[in-house]
C-alpha cells in the first residue's frame, strides 16, 4: 500500500489518516449505492398494482403482477401449486402491500433481489399470548378494535377497563383503531403492551352527524354545522337541556327563564328549528323537557336550510340533531355509570327594589272597610297612600293609626279598629319565596359483545320551585341496543320513556295569578305578607280568602296553595332500524320511529278568586285538558359508495319516507262556578259542563336522494333533491320539490400553503325550500262560536283562501370558510347566509258582498341574512396543562324586499328597511332633543314612531376550559350587544307608586295639592311640525322657550308612565352574563385500585352567577315586554360522576 507521506518521523501518523481516508471513501461509495438501491426500490414500489381476481391460481396471479411491474418471480412449482386460489381486489396498491395480502395468508413469504422476487415457505413463527391495556389521556378506552396488519382480521376488542388478550406470532404488527382516534401500529415483541391512543385533531378526519342521521366527514359538508358534546351538558345542569346550549352554538338563540317548568324560546338564525332524535324528526310543539342530558352523546346543530332538502319543510330553518348514547361496554363485562347533581338556588341576579315610605291608597288617603270601595280608596289598586311611620302621640302605638285589612272588629261599634300605619313589607318578596332546589340522579349500564351492544339508563330530576307549593318531577327510562344478526345484517333500536309531573307550577304571565304582579307592583309596604300566611278568613275557611284588596288582588299564599295547575306528560320517543350490506358498495337502511306526547292538565280555581273584579269568579272553576300528539316517521334509504377511479369517489342514495302527524285535544270545564267549594269535579259544575274537542291529522309522503362526488379528498360536490306530497293541499298544488347543491373545496390539499396553515376549506350551498301549510288551513270550514240560549253557533272565517294559493318558498345561499392554523391549534369558521322568502301569504281587502272581508293572496318578499364566526383553539398545551377556548359570534338582519300590490310602506316599515323596527309611542322633542311640555306635562307624538331595533347588533358566547393534571376549571360567558326592550316592570312600578324614585318630597307636596315638580324640557310657543309615516320630522317651524311650569308630581308620573309611552321605559338590551362556572377534580386511578370504581370525579358548579346590564330591575336575557317572570336565580351546587 502506498502512503501519501514523505517524512519518516510522521509515517505512523500519516498511515492512520490515510487508512481512515480510504475507509471514509468506501463508506461514501456504500452510501451512494444504498441510496441508489432505495431509489430503485422506491421506484419499483411506486409502481401501483390494480388487481381484481376471483378464485384464480396463484401462479396466474403472479403473471398478472409481472405484466404490471419490472419484476420476475422465482419459486417452486410444488409450493405455488399447493397454495389456495386467490380472491383479491386492490386499486393503486404498492407491490409490497399486494404481495403481503397474497402470500401471508398462504404461509408464504418473499425476498427481492435486483429485479427478481423469490417466493419461499414462511417460517412458522412462535405463537405467544399477549395482553395489555389501551387508554387515552383521560383513562381506559373500551371497544378499541385490535387486529393483525397482515390479514386485516379483527382479533379482539378492549373490554370496559381497556384491557385485551390475544394470541399472535412474534414480530406481528398489531393495529389499534377507534373512532375519533389516530390509528396506531405496534410490532409485537413483549407479552405486555401498554397502548396510548391520541385523539384525532386533523380536520380532515372529523365526522359530523348530518341530515337523516348520516355520519359524514366534515371536510365534505358544505354548510355550517356545530357540535356540542353531551358531557358538557350533564355537569352544570339545567332542568331543560335546551337552556344548557346558551352561548355554545353561533346563531342559536335561546331565551331562558327561571320560572319552574317554563319552556325556553329556541330560534336558529331567526327561525324555528326542528328537533331530530337519532335521525327521526320530533313532532311540532315538542319541547326538550323529556330529553335527559345523561343520555346525550352529542348535539349537532345543522344551521342551513340544506337539511330541508332531505327532511322536507319541517327542517327548512335547520335542525338540532340529538344523538343518544349507545352501548360501549367491553367483552369482559359491563360498564356502570352513576352521575348525580345537586344545585341550590342562592339569591337573585337582579330583583326589583321598591319604596318603603308610602302605603296603599290614593292621593295620600286610605282607610280600609271592605276592600271593595266601602272605605277611603280601599278599592284602588295603587300604592299612593299616606306616608308611613309618621308619629302621633295621641295613639297607643305612637304612630298614625288607620283601619287596615287585618284590623280586628270592634264589637261595640262593629267597625275595624285602626292599626299603626307603619312599614312592614320591606322583605315581602323574600319572605314569600322559598329556596329552590334542583337534583338529578342517573344510573346507566352499558355492555357489548362481538355481535351486540346495549345501554340501559334510568334518570330522575326533582325541582323545587321558588314559589311555595311548586315542584316538578321528571323520570326517564332509556333503552338502546344493537345486534349483528350476520355478516350483512344489523338491527338497532332505541326507546325513551319520560314522565313529567307537576302538582302545581306557577303562572308567569301578567295577570292576577302572578305573585310578582301582586307583591312587587301593587302590594304596599304597609302589608306584611307573613300576616297573610293563613289565607282563609276566620270562620270562612274554604270559601273566602283573606287579602288586602278585594277588588283586584289575590293573596299570594292563597294563589300558591289553592289555585293549582297540575300537569302530567308522558313522552315516548322510539326508533328502530335495520341495515343490510349487499356488498362493500351497496347498503340498505330501513327505519321507523314514533314520538308520542300524552299531556294531561288540570286547573283548580278556588272560591273567592279575584280576576279583575269582585264578581269575576266568586264560585271558583275547574277544567281538565287532554292534549295528545303523535308523529310516525318511516323511511328507507339505499346507499351506494364506490371509488370510481384513482381520483373520484361517489356516494349516492335514494330513499322514500312517510310522515303521519296526529293531534287530539279534549277540554272540559265547569261553567258558573262550583256548587260545593273545593270539590274539583266536573259533576260539581253549577251550570252545564262545556266540552270542546279537536282532532287534526296530516300525512306527507316523500322521495329523496343525494349524490356526493369527491375528487382526491379535496373537492366534494353534493346534489340533493326531495319531493313531498302533502295531504294539506289538493292536487296539483300538493307537490313540493326541494333541490340543493353544495361544493366543498379543501384548498390546503390543492395548493402548497404556508406551513402555518394546517387546513383551509371553502364551502358554498344553495337550497330551494318550500314551507308546507297546516292541516285544513286550505279548506273553507266552519268554526265554533259563542253559545246562544245554550245552543252552539258556527261561523265562517272572514278570510277566503283560494285553492291556487302557493306555499311559501325560501331560496337560501350560504358561503363559508374554515381555517386551521399552527398544526390545528387555532381554528376559525366563518359563515355568511342569505335567505330570500317569497310567496308569503298576505290578506287584502275584499268586497263584503262576497261574504268575506279579506282574501288571502301570495305576496311580499323578505330577506334574512347574517354572519357567524366561530374561533376555537388550544392556545396553551403542555404535558400537565391545557387551555381550550371557543368564541361564538353571530349577527342577524331581516329586511323587506317587496310588499304585495307594490306598497312602499306597511306598519311603519318601508321596503328595504329592517323588519325588527321597534314601533312605539314617543315624546315630542325639540331639534336639540328636549321633551316638549304643555302646562308642564310632557306631550307625545300622535302616531307611533320607529324607536330603534329589537334584534341585537351581535350575540356572543365565550367558552373556556383549563386543565392542570387532575384539576379542571371551566367557565362560559355569553351576551347580546344592542337591541331595544321595554321594561314593563319599571313602568308598572311607577304607575303603582312602588318605584323607589316615587318616594320624594314632591310626592308629599302633591298630597297637599301643591304643584312643585318641574320636569324641565321646553314649551312650544308657536309654529308646527309634520311627520312621515315612520315618525320622522318632515317639516318643523316650531319655536320654544324653557318649560317653567310646575305640576303636581303624581299627575306628572301618571302622564309619563301610564299612557303607554314606550320611550319612557325603553332600554338598550345589552347584557353580559357569567352563565356557567365549573371546578372539577378527577381522582387518580392509583387511589381507586382498592375501590369498585374505575373512574371518579367531583365538581363544584354554578350557573347564572353574574350579570352586567343597564336595564334596571329585570334580566334582559329571558324577559319579554309583556311578561313578569321570576327573577333569574343563581344556582350553586356540585356534581359527582362514578364509573364501576
Amino acid at each position: 500500500m502506498e502512503y501519501f507521506c514523505d517524512r519518516k518521523e510522521t509515517i505512523q501518523l500519516c498511515r492512520f489518516f490515510t487508512e481512515h481516508y480510504l475507509i471514509i471513501r468506501r463508506m461514501k461509495l456504500t452510501i451512494i449505492f444504498i441510496l441508489f438501491s432505495i431509489g430503485l426500490n422506491a421506484k419499483t414500489n411506486g409502481q401501483q398494482i390494480n388487481l381484481s381476481v376471483k378464485h384464480m391460481r396463484l401462479d396466474n396471479v403472479l403473471k398478472k403482477i409481472t405484466q404490471q411491474t419490472d419484476y420476475k418471480f422465482f419459486y417452486s412449482s410444488d409450493l405455488v401449486n399447493k397454495a389456495e386460489p386467490v380472491n383479491l381486489t386492490v386499486e393503486q396498491a404498492s407491490l409490497d402491500e399486494t404481495l403481503e395480502k397474497i402470500l401471508a395468508p398462504r404461509g408464504l413469504t418473499y425476498q427481492k433481489m435486483s429485479r427478481t422476487i423469490t417466493i419461499t415457505a414462511a417460517l412458522r413463527l412462535q405463537q405467544i399470548e399477549i395482553s395489555g391495556t389501551v387508554r387515552d389521556e383521560k383513562g381506559p378506552l373500551a371497544g378499541v378494535n385490535i387486529y393483525t396488519k397482515t390479514d386485516n382480521k379483527i382479533g379482539t376488542r378492549t373490554d370496559s377497563e381497556g384491557k385485551f388478550a390475544l394470541k399472535v406470532s412474534v414480530n406481528s404488527t398489531l393495529v389499534f383503531s377507534f373512532l375519533g382516534y389516530e390509528r396506531k401500529e405496534i410490532t409485537v415483541k413483549d407479552k405486555d403492551l401498554q397502548v396510548v391512543m391520541n385523539p384525532i385533531s386533523n380536520a380532515m378526519a372529523e365526522v359530523v352527524v348530518t341530515a337523516l342521521g348520516i355520519n359524514k366527514e366534515k371536510r365534505k359538508v358544505a354548510y355550517a354545522a356545530q357540535e356540542v358534546k353531551g358531557e358538557s351538558l350533564s355537569v352544570a345542569r339545567e332542568p331543560n337541556v335546551a337552556s344548557s346550549l346558551v352561548g355554545k352554538v353561533a346563531g342559536l338563540q335561546i331565551k331562558t327563564k327561571s320560572t319552574l317548568f317554563e319552556n325556553p324560546e329556541i330560534t336558529l338564525r331567526g327561525g324555528n328549528a326542528t328537533i331530530v332524535i337519532d335521525g327521526v324528526p320530533a313532532p311540532d310543539g315538542f319541547n326538550m323537557w323529556s330529553i335527559n342530558a345523561d343520555d346525550i352523546e352529542n348535539i349537532t346543530v345543522l344551521k342551513g336550510t340544506a337539511s330541508s332538502a332531505l327532511y322536507g319543510s319541517v327542517a327548512q330553518n335547520g335542525a338540532i340533531m340529538i344523538t343518544t348514547k349507545k352501548g360501549k361496554g367491553g367483552t369482559a363485562g359491563i360498564e356502570l355509570t352513576y352521575n348525580s347533581s345537586t344545585e341550590f338556588q342562592a339569591g337573585f341576579l337582579r330583583i326589583p327594589k321598591t319604596q318603603q315610605d308610602y302605603g296603599m291608597g290614593f292621593n295620600g288617603k286610605y282607610a280600609f272597610v271592605d276592600g271593595k270601595g266601602g272605605g277611603i280608596n280601599d278599592a284602588y289598586g295603587y300604592v299612593w297612600g299616606p306616608k308611613l311611620n309618621q308619629p302621633d302621640p295621641s295613639t297607643s302605638s305612637g304612630f298614625v293609626e288607620i283601619p287596615q285589612y287585618n284590623s280586628p272588629l270592634d264589637p261595640a261599634t262593629n267597625k275595624l279598629k285602626p292599626l299603626p300605619w307603619i312599614s312592614r313589607g320591606k322583605e315581602n318578596l323574600n319572605n314569600f319565596l322559598t329556596n329552590g332546589l334542583i337534583t338529578t340522579h342517573n344510573l346507566s349500564v352499558a355492555g357489548s359483545t362481538d355481535k351486540s351492544d346495549y345501554r340501559i339508563s334510568l334518570s330522575h330530576l326533582y325541582q323545587k320551585g321558588q314559589v311555595p307549593n311548586t315542584t316538578l318531577n321528571s323520570t326517564t327510562l332509556s333503552l338502546a341496543g344493537k345486534l349483528k344478526l350476520n355478516s350483512k345484517l344489523d338491527a338497532e333500536a332505541t326507546l325513551s320513556y319520560n314522565r313529567q309531573y307537576s302538582p302545581n307550577y306557577p303562572n308567569s304571565d301578567y295577570s292576577p295569578d302572578n305573585y310578582l304582579y301582586n307583591i312587587i307592583l301593587w302590594m304596599g309596604p304597609d302589608v306584611d305578607i307573613r300576616d297573610m300566611r293563613n289565607y282563609w278568613k276566620p270562620g270562612r275557611e274554604g270559601s273566602e280568602q283573606l287579602t288586602y284588596n278585594y277588588s283586584w288582588y289575590n293573596n299570594p299564599w292563597f294563589l300558591a296553595y289553592e289555585k293549582e295547575r297540575a300537569y302530567t306528560n308522558d313522552v315516548i320517543v322510539s326508533q328502530g332500524n335495520i341495515k343490510y350490506k349487499f356488498n362493500n358498495d351497496l347498503k340498505l337502511l330501513v327505519r321507523g320511529g314514533i314520538t308520542t306526547n300524552f299531556a294531561n292538565s288540570e286547573s283548580r280555581v278556588p272560591y273567592s278568586y279575584i280576576n279583575y273584579g269582585t264578581s269575576a269568579a266568586p264560585y271558583g272553576n275547574y277544567s281538565v285538558n287532554r292534549d295528545n300528539r303523535m308523529r310516525f316517521v318511516s323511511d328507507a334509504l339505499l346507499t351506494y359508495d364506490k371509488k370510481l377511479s384513482q381520483d373520484f369517489t361517489i356516494s349516492a342514495s335514494v330513499g322514500a319516507s312517510t310522515r303521519l302527524d296526529q293531534y287530539n285535544k279534549l277540554e272540559s270545564r265547569t261553567t258558573g262556578g262550583l256548587s260545593v267549594p273545593a270539590w274539583y269535579n266536573l259533576d260539581n259544575s253549577r251550570d252545564p259542563v262545556r266540552s270542546t274537542n279537536e282532532r287534526v291529522e296530516k300525512q306527507v309522503y316523500g322521495m329523496y336522494g343525494y349524490v356526493d362526488l369527491d375528487y382526491r379528498n379535496m373537492a366534494t360536490l353534493s346534489l340533493t333533491g326531495r319531493n313531498d306530497w302533502t295531504s294539506a293541499l289538493q292536487s296539483p298544488y300538493n307537490s313540493y320539490f326541494y333541490p340543493s347543491a353544495s361544493l366543498s373545496l379543501i384548498v390546503s390539499e390543492m395548493f402548497h400553503l404556508p406551513t402555518v396553515i394546517s387546513y383551509f376549506k371553502l364551502r358554498g350551498a344553495v337550497t330551494d325550500a318550500t314551507t308546507d301549510i297546516n292541516a285544513y288551513s286550505a279548506l273553507l270550514s266552519y268554526e265554533i262560536g259563542s253559545r246562544w240560549n245554550g245552543n252552539p253557533s258556527l261561523y265562517l272565517p272572514d278570510a277566503l283562501r283560494p285553492p291556487g294559493l302557493k306555499p311559501n318558498k325560501t331560496i337560501s345561499q350560504e358561503y363559508g370558510a374554515e381555517l386551521r392554523l399552527f398544526r390545528n391549534r387555532i381554528g376559525v369558521d366563518f359563515t355568511y347566509f342569505n335567505y330570500d322568502r317569497t310567496n308569503n301569504v298576505v290578506e287584502v281587502p275584499l268586497s263584503e258582498a262576497s261574504g268575506f272581508a279579506k282574501l288571502q293572496v301570495n305576496g311580499d318578499r323578505y330577506r334574512r341574512r347574517g354572519i357567524e364566526v366561530v374561533v376555537s383553539g388550544t392556545p396553551i398545551q403542555t404535558e400537565n396543562f391545557k387551555w381550550s377556548t371557543t368564541l361564538n359570534y353571530s349577527r342577524l338582519r331581516n329586511t323587506v324586499l317587496e310588499y304585495q300590490g307594490g306598497e312602499e310602506i306597511r306598519g311603519g316599515v318601508k321596503v328595504g328597511q329592517r323588519m325588527d323596527i321597534y314601533r312605539g309611542w314617543a315624546w315630542q322633542k325639540s331639534p336639540d332633543g328636549q321633551i316638549v311640555h304643555e302646562n308642564g306635562i310632557p306631550q307625545y307624538i300622535n302616531q307611533q314612531v320607529n324607536l330603534g331595533y329589537m334584534l341585537p347588533n351581535w350575540e356572543f358566547g365565550f367558552l373556556n376550559s383549563f386543565q392542570y393534571k387532575n384539576f379542571g376549571i371551566s367557565f362560559a360567558l355569553d351576551g347580546r350587544i344592542g337591541g331595544k326592550t321595554n321594561n314593563a316592570i319599571e313602568a308598572k312600578m311607577y304607575e303603582g307608586g312602588m318605584h323607589p324614585n316615587t318616594a320624594n318630597s314632591y310626592r308629599d307636596d302633591a298630597y297637599r295639592g301643591e304643584k312643585t315638580y318641574l320636569a324641565g324640557g321646553v314649551t312650544q310657543t308657536g309654529g308646527d311640525v309634520t311627520y312621515d309615516a315612520q315618525g320622522n320630522i318632515t317639516g318643523d317651524s316650531r319655536t320654544f322657550v324653557p318649560n317653567t311650569t310646575k305640576v303636581n308630581y303624581v299627575d306628572w308620573v301618571f302622564a309619563t308612565y301610564t299612557n303607554g309611552i314606550d320611550e319612557s321605559t325603553l332600554y338598550d338590551r345589552t347584557f353580559v352574563k357569567l352563565r356557567e362556572l365549573t371546578l372539577s377534580y378527577q381522582i387518580p386511578s392509583s387511589l381507586l385500585t382498592k375501590t369498585p370504581f374505575k373512574t371518579a370525579s367531583f365538581s363544584l358548579v354554578g350557573r347564572n352567577l353574574l350579570l352586567w346590564s343597564k336595564v334596571p330591575y329585570m334580566d334582559p336575557d329571558g324577559y319579554s315586554d309583556l311578561q313578569l317572570a321570576e327573577p333569574t336565580v343563581r344556582n350553586i351546587g356540585f356534581n359527582v360522576n362514578l364509573k364501576f
